[in-house]
């Protein structure tokens, strides 16, 4: 479905950038949703978008789908977290999620919980350059992770997500670099419930009751 060899000059030769291809995965992954493809074929063109480098191989992937067009980047598509060394980045409650996330932080502490965060796109990309940090992601119950792409050094993936057959909506996939820490993706914390005590009074034969006096 890509394009063979686009001509210099022709727009289709133009190189692409990674919000562009997250555009393209985002329209696979509607399509997808909506029936129009299956898993397999979405997972196909999902690498093939990953791997493409000109704009021609990413229109080839549209061809078939009504109302898929591959749009100019817009700045709003990205949203780029940074922290100073020893800075903390920290979302939580309600904050907007584009399909692209950055992360660069040195030291300093990540939390991102996207448990009251509105999606834009049913399919979310987290890239890390991260490291000396834990870095937490908070996904809501519905959701679904991978971290296939995300490569770490002096560390682990500590994962507590309830993994599904199926691909679940919204669906993060965490990728690029973290070094000398792990990265933590869980599901939101219940609260535990503690039973009150049920305080009993137990009297002994021939003794009286709190709170009255014997003999009367």
């Amino acid at each position: 479905m890509t394009s063979a060899n686009p001509e210099p000059g022709d727009p289709a030769a133009l190189r692409v950038s990674d919000v562009e291809r997250e555009q393209v995965q985002q329209f696979l992954a509607r399509a997808m949703v909506a029936g129009q493809i299956t898993p397999g074929e979405y997972s196909d063109r999902a690498a093939a978008a990953l791997a493409a480098r000109v704009r021609g191989d990413l229109e080839g992937l549209l061809d078939d789908l009504p109302g898929a067009e591959l749009r100019a980047s817009r700045s709003v598509d990205v949203l780029d977290l940074r922290a100073g060394v020893g800075g903390a980045i920290t979302r939580r409650g309600y904050w907007r999620v584009p399909p692209l996330v950055r992360v660069h932080s040195w030291i300093g502490g990540v939390t991102l919980d996207f448990t009251g965060a509105e999606f834009t796109t049913p399919v979310v990309a987290v890239e890390l350059a991260t490291g000396l940090c834990s870095p937490l992601l908070v996904l809501p119950d519905h959701a679904t992770a991978d971290v296939d792409d995300l490569r770490i050094s002096a560390g682990k993936v500590r994962d507590d997500i309830h993994h599904k057959r199926e691909q679940g909506v919204p669906h993060v996939v965490v990728r690029g670099r973290h070094s000398l820490g792990d990265v933590v993706l869980r599901h939101p914390r219940k609260p535990r419930w503690r039973p009150g005590r049920r305080r009993t009074t137990v009297t002994r034969e021939g003794e009286g009751t709190p709170g009255r006096r014997t003999g009367d």
